[in-house]
């Protein structure tokens, strides 16, 4: 049963998770690690530090990605240790030199930017076993909703000033209690999922994941190669940024389980990388007003970027054999190094003359490129976000609906290939993933269930679960 799910008489009331109606903070904790990060990096009283601040965090990030999968490899679950708490406390104290309360050497800024990168990866790493725990819809609520109170939060410290702005200090310690609270009140699922992905190596989407570095390397490189600063005041880029970020997360929360919509996950990373694309386009053609509002259409297209991938990472650790630990690890190094290497090869080209033309022009070709490796016929593909094609009913688990499937069937003389194209519209299978595992084409399945419906004299698929819950009585 879903975590969010709410019955009363064996009956789904709201196809809404109850928990936007009844808050339960603990499930968007995933936001205070998100919300420090992007705080802690980009504080103006870094001054001229700053520029390598993103750089040294995102090396870092990476690294203590790897150390901790390496780290488990070798000493097991005593690795864990290191997660929930010990990594907040180390992400509070690295805040203190980043905040610039005191004066310090450059060194010791960017030893406090190190020390947060590798707290980063161990908070994220913290909450990878409760997002592959989750069913998509679970997960879905959970990554976009901590999104969206995520950016509110971001506009809040944007507009704070110190001696308030201190509070990102205490901000880390809310996570690991937040978690455990979370571990607490999500329950087992009750059916076992099933597994796509049987090794390390069928678990990574590396064609995916060769476009999400392609547009990580690109957004690294906009903030440094865009050299002439922005004169608008920051309260306005803030307040437009971080509120498009709630209002995207808002509207794939209502897409999802309002309109019941399905999520397309080569149509989610088009958009963001066509919302990328076309900020680069224009960032050369500017004035000096105008550079600020080009950054945060590319802020916006990273804060996505994020959600989508977590959300993808989540429903492939979920359908895996492979820990959690490694496939968040090894992708959101694929994310993180090229954002810092964007960040360095911007910095070395933008004192060239022509600069920020070339590289926007070189960036919007990289990302056409990015488009046509997301492409419907990549293996990966198929697999995505399948899980919210249709909702199966929680009372009746699999093997129940092969026998009914296989009763009802044979009452109604369908075919062995039939009955095998009904149990899996039951259990809520797209048309080309039976397409997929039947090794038949797409038209084939519909013709088999268009005979289906007229042999069992209904006319859906939801008729026909009514047909299979009534036990063949009609």
């Amino acid at each position: 049963m879903s975590a969010f799910a709410r019955e009363e008489n064996g009956q789904q009331q709201s196809n809404w998770p109850i928990e936007f109606t009844q808050f339960r903070w603990a499930y968007f904790g995933l936001a205070i690690p998100q919300v420090w990060s992007f705080e802690a990096i980009h504080q103006s009283s870094l001054g001229n530090v700053g520029a390598s601040v993103p750089i040294v965090f995102f090396i870092a990030l990476s690294a203590g990605m790897l150390l901790f999968i390496l780290l488990r490899h070798v000493a097991g679950e005593r690795a864990s240790a290191l997660l929930g708490m010990p990594a907040s406390i180390l992400m509070a104290a690295s805040t203190v030199p980043l905040l610039g309360i005191v004066q310090l050497p450059e060194p010791a800024i960017l030893a406090g930017a190190a020390a947060g990168g590798v707290a980063t990866a161990l908070s994220y790493l913290s909450w990878a076993p409760l997002y592959a725990k989750m069913g998509l819809r679970d997960v879905v609520a959970c990554a976009f909703g901590a999104m969206l109170f995520g950016c509110a939060i971001k506009l809040v410290f944007d507009l704070l000033v110190l001696p308030w702005t201190c509070l990102l200090i205490a901000l880390p310690l809310f996570s690991p209690v937040l978690l455990s609270q979370a571990r607490a009140i999500v329950p087992e699922p009750k059916v076992k999922p099933q597994l796509y992905f049987e090794n390390a190596k069928n678990a990574f989407p590396l064609v995916i994941l060769l476009g999400v570095s392609v547009c990580s390397f690109i957004i690294g490189m906009t903030s440094t190669v865009a050299i002439v600063p922005s004169y608008t005041p920051r309260w306005q880029l803030s307040l437009v940024h971080h509120g498009a970020e709630i209002l995207a997360s808002m509207l794939v929360l209502w897409w999802v389980f309002s309109f019941r919509g399905k999520l397309h996950y080569t149509n989610m990373w088009r958009a963001i990388v066509i919302i990328v694309a076309t900020a680069l386009l224009f960032l050369p053609n500017i004035g000096p007003d105008l550079v600020g509002w080009v950054l945060v259409l590319v802020g916006i297209g990273q804060t996505l970027l994020v959600a989508v991938m977590w959300t993808m990472l989540a429903d492939v650790s979920h359908h895996s054999k492979v820990s959690p630990y490694t496939v968040f690890g090894f992708a959101w190094v694929a994310y993180a190094l090229p954002v810092a290497l964007g960040n360095s090869l911007g910095s070395v080209v933008a004192a060239q003359a022509n600069a920020s033309f070339l590289v926007a022009l070189l960036s919007y070709a990289l990302t056409v490129s990015a488009i046509i490796t997301l492409n419907d016929r990549n293996f990966i593909e198929g697999r995505l976000f399948r899980d919210l094609d249709a909702a199966v009913p929680d009372q009746v688990n699999f093997e129940s609906i092969d026998e009914k499937c296989a009763e009802i069937g044979a009452e109604h003389k369908l075919t062995k290939r039939e009955i095998e194209v009904m149990k899996l519209l039951c259990k809520g299978r797209s048309k080309s993933y039976i397409a997929e595992t039947l090794f038949i084409s797409e038209n084939t399945v519909r013709s088999h269930a268009r005979h289906i419906y007229q042999k069992l004299n209904v006319h859906s698929k939801q008729e026909m679960m009514d047909l299979l819950m009534g036990g063949g009585d009609r």
